[in-house]
């Protein structure tokens, strides 16, 4: 039987979602679903029955928050998941990416078009979030052929499989939640090419600094990818890549000065919506060479 939860929904502005973030650790909540709507974001957050007790004290800190059209209600989990997918159809992303979200019955994508099946799940990365389409825009444009990447948060592992699609050599991937990486092996084998991506649940501290990668994806927002950056300099080539989305536009100035602090140089940046990704380029280190170019 499925489970009963209930839903509380309104409409934020879009510069209140970081602010959302935190309140949701204080919140005796399951989670919170986020989706783009204008200058807005429409949010659902879930809570179990038996702490019904605590939604008038989540409905006031929403409209603390800016929330506007405030309603509650309830749902069954397997009934709204199943309802999604039988609605999900396939996109395009950019010039070169097509997500599909139906592994049992994959529709072709068009002429030249990069075919990645990843079906809704509960971990973070379907290809929906503007987060993750900036990391497939940013992709298109790098010349990844050969490159050993590295996923950090991995999610679904979309992006462990783009860069892969694209030529990279050797990709690893990973998710400190070990969920999230169970489902990374099923999206890696419902592929309709051979797509091999390393998984692994842990962190950047299960990695020998020692292979070296000439590009790391890092999809997290700040508070996640921050106290990383350090480690994720450390795992790249001198003059290597790092593609850094999960910023909100109004995050940027604060995220650039983080990572020049860590020895990165931002010589790209991308906007869909109100969120912002970062191509950075790592500084050559003093305490190592420069290693031989991939092969």
């Amino acid at each position: 039987m499925s489970a009963i939860y209930l839903t509380i929904t309104c409409r934020l502005p879009a510069g209140a979602e970081e602010q959302l973030a935190g309140a949701l650790e204080r919140w005796p909540v399951l989670g919170c679903q986020v989706e783009s709507a204008g200058p807005d974001v429409e949010v659902t957050v879930f809570i179990e029955e038996q702490h019904a007790g605590s939604v008038p004290v989540v409905c006031e800190g929403l409209v603390a928050l800016g929330a506007s059209d405030l309603g509650t209600g309830h749902f069954a989990e397997q009934d709204w998941l199943a309802e999604y997918r039988r609605h999900a159809t396939p996109r395009t992303i950019g010039s070169l990416f097509w997500v599909d979200p139906h592994p049992e019955s994959p529709t072709p994508p068009p002429p030249e078009r990069v075919h990645l099946v990843v079906e809704p799940r509960q971990a973070f990365g379907s290809g929906s979030h503007e987060s993750t389409q900036l990391v497939l825009l940013m992709l298109e444009d790098l010349p990844i052929a050969g490159w050993r990447v590295l996923d950090v948060g991995t999610g679904s592992g979309i992006l462990a499989l783009a860069a892969r699609a694209l030529g990279a050599k050797w990709v690893a991937a990973f998710d400190i939640d070990a969920e999230a990486v169970c489902i990374a092996h099923q999206t890696v084998a419902v592929q309709p090419q051979n797509l091999p991506v390393a998984l692994f649940a842990g962190s950047t501290a299960a990695l020998d600094t020692r292979p070296l990668f000439d590009l790391i994806l890092a999809n997290l927002i700040p508070a996640e990818a921050d106290p990383l950056l350090d480690d994720v300099r450390a795992l790249l080539v001198p003059r290597g890549l790092l593609l850094l989305s999960g910023l909100m536009a109004d995050q940027r100035a604060a995220s650039e000065a983080e990572l020049a602090r860590h020895g990165f140089t931002v010589v790209k940046a991308r906007e869909l919506e109100e969120w912002v990704g970062l191509v950075c380029t790592a500084g050559v280190r003093k305490d190592r060479p420069d290693p031989a170019p991939a092969q």
